[in-house]
Formats: structure tokens, sequence, C-alpha cells
């Protein structure tokens, strides 16, 4: 077999021109088919097989590309990928560089709504439970929304019909574009950060997915759930629902239904007062009845007792503590009287000696007892006040030593010092 008039490739030559190939004739190929393996590497590439009921391509699809997509593909998924064929040079493996990537029969943005939606509910974002009670009756509205759209007008008009609102703080933001997430996200923060707001109001008008989406937006959807005061989202027509709806602590339909329920309108409010002051009357009646009823059992009960002979005994026995008192009053000021002409009849006549002459006695009766407490008065008797050497204890038992203990008697003058041979118990 003669092979030079055949060329000879290398395999990297022939990878490279069968790579060459495939790009020229498939620069940008359309590809249906059901997302197989799928795997979202760590530096953001997404690598995953392309499948129908026959035949598989692997796919790659990087991350510069990848970025832009609004939903997250899952395996099983059907998908429209679009992009490059080629072949993976380093293993020679036939290949579909992603550049788009569209799920079949159902709108991207749609999906990506349902996967989020369906993410934020199993964190328990939506819960019931963790949604905090809007005050029926807020005093001060922080109102979120478009300073020029429809939503604040209709917010506004509602309001001027309604009582009990004394402020409403605009917190101007794009509500839609690329930009209205972050201003939304930064306004709900400088909300939570204030005082005195009673109520957070998040409202637009209605419209499309697409023009909705920034309250789809994970951030916007977190911050409200996190935010620290009570929140409301009034965003859409009735038939349109925003996932800012249901992390709210309140969802209203309509940016018109917010404000009507936020403040009762005049008629409502006249109303209440009514029922109120109907309330309150017969809460007095009753009460009112109820006193009569404790006073007529009241005079029953005194009529019983004899009142009029209850007071005389009172006051006699008024009459007599009063008479015992002017009597201890009056035997207490002439025991002082005599004491005190005493005590003038001695200074009359005794001298200063002899007025220091109970002191001094006083005196040698405590110096005496003193003696007689002081430690070293049985020493003068013969005793001896015996100490451990080392500890400097009183011994009191012989428990407390053993033999060879070193032991200090102190006698009447000076010390000795001695040795335990032997003890007794």
């Amino acid at each position: 077999m003669n092979n030079e008039s055949r060329p000879i490739y290398s395999v990297t030559e022939l990878v490279q021109t069968a790579r060459m190939l495939l790009e020229a004739k498939f620069t940008n190929v359309l590809v249906q088919g059901e997302i197989g393996r799928f795997t979202k590497h760590p530096s953001g590439h997404m690598y995953f097989d392309l499948k129908d009921e026959k035949c598989l391509v692997s796919c790659a699809f990087f991350k510069g590309a990848n970025q832009a997509l609004t939903f997250q593909p899952e395996q099983g998924m059907k998908v429209i990928a679009g992009g490059v064929l080629t072949l993976y040079e380093a293993r020679g493996q036939f290949q579909l560089n992603v550049r788009s990537l569209e799920p079949v029969g159902v709108g991207g943005l749609l999906l990506a709504f349902e996967q989020l939606k369906k993410k934020l509910q199993l964190e328990g974002l939506f819960d019931e439970s963790r949604k905090k009670p809007v005050p029926e009756h807020p005093h001060k509205i922080a109102l979120i929304t478009s300073p020029t759209g429809a939503a604040i007008q209709d917010f506004m008009k509602i309001l001027e019909t309604r009582v009990g609102i004394d402020e409403v703080e605009l917190f101007p933001v794009k509500v839609q574009g690329a930009e209205a997430p972050a201003e939304i996200i930064e306004a709900i923060g400088r909300v939570s950060k204030r005082e005195g707001h009673d109520v957070l109001v998040l409202t637009r008008g209605g419209g499309s997915l697409e023009d909705l989406a920034a309250f789809n937006d994970e951030g916007v959807v977190r911050a409200l759930a996190d935010c620290s005061i009570p929140t409301v989202c009034a965003v859409g027509h009735e038939v349109d629902f925003s996932l800012c709806d249901f992390a709210a602590d309140r969802r209203e339909p309509t940016p018109t239904a917010a404000a009507a329920h936020l403040a009762p309108g005049k008629e409502e409010v006249e109303e209440q007062l009514g029922y109120l002051q109907h309330r309150l009357r017969e809460a007095l009646e009753n009460l009112l009845d109820g006193k009569k009823r404790d006073l007529q059992e009241l005079l029953k009960s005194l009529k019983s007792r004899r009142p009029d002979l209850l007071l005389d005994q009172a006051r006699q026995d008024l009459d007599r503590r009063v008479d015992d008192l002017q009597e201890a009053l009056r035997q207490s000021l002439q025991d002082k009287q005599v004491q005190l002409q005493r005590l003038s009849d001695f200074l009359a006549r005794a001298t200063p000696l002899q007025m220091m002459k109970p002191f001094r006695e006083k005196l040698k009766g405590l110096e005496a007892q003193l003696q007689a407490y002081h430690p070293h008065g049985p020493l003068k008797r013969g005793y001896a006040i015996v100490t451990l050497k080392e500890s400097g204890s009183i011994l009191r038992d012989s428990a407390q030593v053993q033999k060879g203990d070193r032991l200090t008697i102190q006698v009447k003058k000076g010390s000795v010092e001695s040795e335990v041979i032997s003890k007794e118990e």
C-alpha cells in the first residue's frame, strides 16, 4: 500500500482540521433536546449532555455566556440550545459550545419565577408564621414606588378620602429596568434602619412578567422579608402576582386597595364611633345598675346591724381613750418634774469631785472586769497557754497533735518549747 500520494496527519493536525470544518459548517446551530447529566463547575461554567431517544451530544456553556440566563437548567428539562459545533481538542471529543439556552414550552422568565419561588418557599421565606401583623391604624407610612407612576397617584388619591394617616414619606425608586432592583433594595434598607414608620408599602402598577421583573428579583424579595417593620406589597392588578407578594407581611392586589385598607374612611369612622358610643352607654348603665344593687345590699346590712348603736359605742370608746391619754400625759409630766427637781438639788450642793465619784467607781469596775477576762490573767495563777509551733494555733485537744510535733508553752514570765513524746485521748 503506497502512502506517498496521500497526506499523513498528526493527531493534533487531524483534530484541529476536523474542528475547523465543524465550526465552519455549524457556526450558529440550534439543537433541541433533553438535558441529561448536568454539572455546574465552581468556576461558573456549565457542562451537560443534550440527548434525544437515540443520540447524545456533550455541551459546554461557559460563564461569560450563561450569566444572562434567567432560569436554572436542570436534568430532564427540554431546551433549545444555540451555539457552535466544535471539538474539544484535548480529548478529540465532539462538543457543542452553547451561546444561548431557552426552555421548550415555557418562557425563561416564567421558569425562573417558578424556580425561585420554589427555592424561597422551601427556605420558609413565605411562611405565615414569620409574618408580622400589619397595624390596623398606622400613622406614618413609608412609601416605596416611582414618583411619576400611576401607583403613587392612585394611592394618595384614596388617602385623601381617608382619616388617621399623619404622614406619608416617599422613597422614590425605579420600578422597572436593570437599575430598579438595586434602588428598591437600598430604599428598603433605609426604611428598615429608621425609626418612626409604622408600615412600609411597596407598590407599582400592573404589567407583564418582564415589567414586574424587579419585584421577582431574589435580592428584593429577601430585603422585603428581612424588613424590621411590617410590610405591604401592592404590585400590579388583581391577576398579577410577584414574589414580593408572597414575602410581604400582607399582599394587596392594587395600590388603591392598599391605601383603602391602611386607613378607614370617614363613614367607617363615624359608624365605628357610633358603635363604640352605644357600647360605652351600655357599659355605664350596667355599671350603675350594679352599684345601685351593691348600695341597696349595704343599706340592708347596716340596718340589720343597728349603726346608731355602733356609733354610740364608738363615741364612748373614743372618750375613754382620750381620758386615758390625758392621764398618762399628766403622770409622765409629773414624774419628769420630780426628776428634774432632784437633779437640780444635787447640782446645787455637790462639788465637782463628788459629781465625778460615781463615774470613777464605774470605771474601776470595768477595769477589774477587763483584767479578769484578759488571757494573761490565768498565767498569773499558774496556768499556761500551749500553741502548735508550726501554725500558732492554741492546743485544745490532743487530737490536734502527733508524736514529734513541736509545742510552745507560754507561762507568766516567758515561754518554753517542747516536743510531743506521747499523747492520750
